[in-house]
């Protein structure tokens, strides 16, 4: 087995079926299962799945509530040599597999890929938000990530990992991300973490035509919903770095809250004049807020 594509999904069953459903319409090859992480749903996600009747779909529950716990079923599950992961709320590009099967082709085990994401908005975002908050690009064309950019490696909606990364690095840590309907985030970030420190020959590669669209839904532009989400983002990367406790993890935390904080004035009197500086505004409050509670807690 070549490619096991896991979907980790909780009470979407409306998005699951279009999710699927734009996978199933480009599997062409024998060698790919798709595979239903089911973290205890109560609408019918089972039930749509027996009736699909489709030798590639396998569907597996996982009782431990949260995403990392579901992931980490699917890694233990899967049969493919690479594990990719989408989003139970996200399409693939009509491009996604095969861009993706050319890559794999060339047995790069040390690599690991991701593509963009862009939204598909369920309302029409608000004009105090900057719609590219919702698009997650990582380069503009193909190719390796820079050191900076590759420290927070690819959005775990859209990726592909080799398994044997994961046996050597460990997988998801069950002590954060989304746990049902409640907001958690941080298990991306801190396995592409643990990833690079622990093995220097691994490589963040994008692939430009591997992408998705990811639904936004009407909470999401919600303010009190934006702030929790960077809020959290930041306090969870700041926390990172300070427990490291050397003078290179200082630096970064502390010469990011000196520019930050120097751009809440700036952005504020630009906002009058232009309305996406508010959104830079209010983004740069929050996050510094967040750093100096994470600094002295």
């Amino acid at each position: 087995m070549v490619l096991s594509i896991i979907i980790c999904t909780y009470n979407r069953v409306k998005f699951l079926e279009l999710c699927v459903n734009s996978i199933l319409n480009q599997i062409k090859e024998k060698n790919i299962e798709l595979i239903i992480i089911d973290n205890n749903s109560n609408d019918n996600t089972k039930q749509y799945i027996k009736d699909h009747k489709s030798n590639i779909i396998k569907y597996y529950l996982e009782k431990k509530q949260g995403l990392s716990f579901a992931r980490n079923k699917g890694i233990e599950v899967a049969l493919g040599t690479y594990l990719a992961f989408i989003d139970d709320d996200a399409t693939i590009s009509d491009k996604w597999l095969d861009a993706l099967l050319s890559e794999l082709k060339k047995e790069r085990k040390e690599h690991i890929y991701g593509g963009p994401i862009y939204p598909n908005f369920e309302v029409n975002c608000p004009s105090w938000i900057d719609p590219k908050y919702f698009i997650r690009s990582f380069k503009d064309e193909d190719g390796y990530l820079d050191t900076l950019t590759a420290n927070d490696g690819f959005s775990g909606g859209n990726m592909c990992i080799p398994k044997t990364i994961f046996n050597e690095a460990g997988n998801f840590n069950t002590n954060l991300g989304m746990k049902g309907k409640k907001l958690g985030l941080g298990e991306e970030s801190e396995l592409f973490y643990r990833i690079l420190k622990q093995l220097e020959n691994v490589k963040l590669y994008n692939i430009s035509e591997m992408s998705i669209i990811h639904f936004e839904a009407k909470f999401k532009m919600e303010k009190e919903y934006v702030k929790e989400r960077i809020s959290l983002s930041a306090i969870q990367f700041n926390s990172r770095l300070l427990n490291e406790k050397n003078i290179k993890s200082y630096i970064l935390v502390f010469g990011k809250l000196i520019k930050q904080t120097f751009e809440i004035p700036i952005n504020l009197i630009l906002s009058y004049f232009r309305t996406e500086n508010e959104f830079k505004y209010l983004k740069n409050l929050w996050i510094v807020s967040a750093t100096i509670k994470t600094i002295f807690k």
